[in-house]
């Protein structure tokens, strides 16, 4: 048995899905400001984070009566008078907050423009209001610090490790090939080849999350999707984790098949003839800093999270990705869409092994 010390470094921002939101009734954004020095004054927007029950116990009297004939109400709309209340009693959620994040200026104008406000009318007289939710990225219920989850970090090394494999197999169909694969990674049986690695949750060392938009970018054309308002780790957010592996496995293996699979995405981002739709999407800023990059001797890329892509959780040879179309669904071997937060790709992780 082998203990290895990973640090693993955001190179972009990760979102790490729960199926969970944040709604208005539990947190409102505001300005936050801040003394610099020489005097001068920062401004930034703050999401607050509080416990709604919390949020009604710290009321006046007055204020419990007028919250409790809303929550009363049966019309589609008291949802939304609430959180109009709430937002316009904020002082009081950003002294009982527990958590404080950072929000993008694109969301945080959404909100104090629309919080509480009737966005437009249907033909049949029916208001239409923003939800306001946020997306959760998985976070750590005592501290509120984000958190990679060990399973996720697994999912991506196994999809890495099972295209691997199925290189290394070489006689029958590719079906039959990769139903091997299957039966050595998959199956909850001894002979599971992952049933001899482990690796832990990992806990942060330096990170930060913020509240931003994610957009779905299609390609061929000039629009985007709906943007969807999440919860994200900072790029450039640092995290520590163990790794605990058998004999059995080969450690330097692992992380060969992880930059076989992973660095060839990686450096088609930048490519202007393989992947220029993608490479337009991104800031330049990243684009200069990592379209010459190449992992050390003791690193591997990871894409992990919501938002990865296709590609990146899917074994090449046996690739088919499903695309929706206006007949149907049809079969390619590459995503025609690209999510993006901040101009920036989501989901990669440089793993270095420090011990």
């Amino acid at each position: 048995m082998k203990t290895l010390k990973l640090k693993l470094t955001a190179l972009s921002p990760i979102h790490i899905g729960t199926g969970e939101d944040y709604e208005p009734l539990n947190y409102v954004i505001d300005k936050e400001i801040s003394k610099q020095s020489e005097g001068k004054v920062a401004e930034k927007d703050v999401m607050y984070v509080f416990d709604e029950m919390d949020f009604f116990a710290n009321l006046d009297t007055a204020k419990k009566v007028e919250f409790n004939k809303i929550v009363s109400e049966t019309s589609y709309d008291a949802r939304f008078k609430l959180y109009g209340f709430i937002a316009a009693n904020k002082e009081i959620g950003k002294k009982i907050a527990f958590q404080k994040i950072s929000v993008r200026t694109e969301v945080a104008n959404d909100y104090y423009k629309g919080i509480g406000r009737v966005m437009q009318k249907e033909g049949d007289g029916k208001k239409v209001f923003n939800t306001f939710t946020i997306a959760k990225t998985y976070i750590a219920p005592n501290s509120h610090k984000p958190i990679l989850l060990g399973s996720s970090l697994k999912g991506s090394i196994s999809t890495a490790f099972q295209e691997e494999l199925f290189r290394e197999e070489k006689n029958g169909s590719k079906e039959e090939r990769y139903k091997r694969v299957e039966d050595l990674m998959l199956k909850p049986t001894k002979e599971n080849l992952f049933k001899n690695f482990s690796i832990a949750d990992a806990n942060p060392l330096k990170q930060m999350t913020f509240i931003g938009e994610a957009v779905n970018k299609k390609r061929n054309f000039d629009r985007s999707g709906i943007p969807i308002r999440v919860q994200a780790i900072f790029h450039g957010s640092e995290f520590q984790t163990q790794v605990t592996i058998k004999e059995e496995l080969d450690f330097e293996k692992i992380m060969k098949s992880c930059n076989d699979h992973y660095l060839p995405l990686f450096k088609s981002q930048f490519n202007h003839h393989t992947d220029e739709f993608t490479r337009k999407s991104l800031l330049n800023g990243f684009v200069t800093k990592y379209e010459n990059f190449t992992p050390s001797i003791n690193q591997f890329l990871l894409k992990v999270g919501k938002y990865s892509g296709a590609r990146a959780v899917t074994v090449d040879g046996i690739r088919k990705i499903k695309i929706k179309t206006s007949r149907g669904y049809v079969e390619k071997e590459e995503e025609t869409t690209f999510w993006s937060i901040m101009n920036l790709p989501f989901g990669w992780l440089l793993c270095e092994v420090v011990v």
